[in-house]
């Protein structure tokens, strides 16, 4: 009797843990998804299949100064190849989208997967008083088949991808009509009918 109880409990218990577990599954397009005990769910990406194809660039500090603005950038280098040199030009802006100063900061020597921490100041004005800063410029960089011999304007920049921060407002320049390769990939994707799928109706 006692052994017989400890199967039902052993069964039950086996059973709850089976319930209670996350499920992975496939979708129709063959990308793999995680059910999870809480009715959610989410997309699993394999790290392998991540591409490395861009450089992304986030400002993570804001210091006010007596006579000026601090900003600090951080970027991250996620090509395959080293960045031996990129030089952004930041430019503030102020109400009215009124251009109001440029700076240009160089990133030296960034192996693939590191990153390097730059800041840039603006002098006689205050953080609170910008609007926002434009990233541009960047051309005659050094990394990977882009060096300062390319012919084609906005190459470089093209490869830098501006992470969003709570810190401050920052916007990346292109010239018209020119498409972002950091970006274009990575449009997110529409999410699946879970219900056609796996039938959770």
């Amino acid at each position: 009797m006692a052994g017989r109880f400890f199967c039902i409990t052993l069964g039950i218990c086996l059973l709850g843990g089976i319930a209670e577990a996350d499920i992975g599954a496939i979708t129709a397009d063959g990308r793999r998804v995680l059910l999870k005990d809480d009715n959610t769910w989410r997309y699993v990406e394999e790290e392998a299949e991540l591409p490395a194809e861009y450089v992304s660039l986030k400002v993570v500090k804001k210091q006010e100064l007596p006579n000026g603005c601090k900003l600090g950038f951080r970027l991250e280098n996620r090509l395959a190849v080293d960045i031996r040199t990129l030089v952004p030009q930041f430019s503030a802006y102020i109400d009215g989208n009124i251009h109001f100063q440029t700076v240009s900061k160089e990133f030296l020597r960034i192996r693939p997967t590191l990153s390097q921490y730059r800041e840039v100041i603006f002098t006689n004005i205050q953080c609170r008083d910008i609007r926002y800063v434009k990233v541009h410029g960047g051309d005659r960089c050094n990394m990977g088949e882009l060096n300062r011999f390319s012919p084609v304007k906005g190459a470089c920049l093209k490869k830098v991808r501006i992470l969003s921060s709570d810190v401050f407002k920052v916007v990346k320049e292109l010239p018209p009509g020119e498409e972002d390769d950091a970006t274009k990939d990575h449009a997110p994707a529409k999410a699946p009918d879970l219900g056609a799928e796996f039938g959770l109706d």
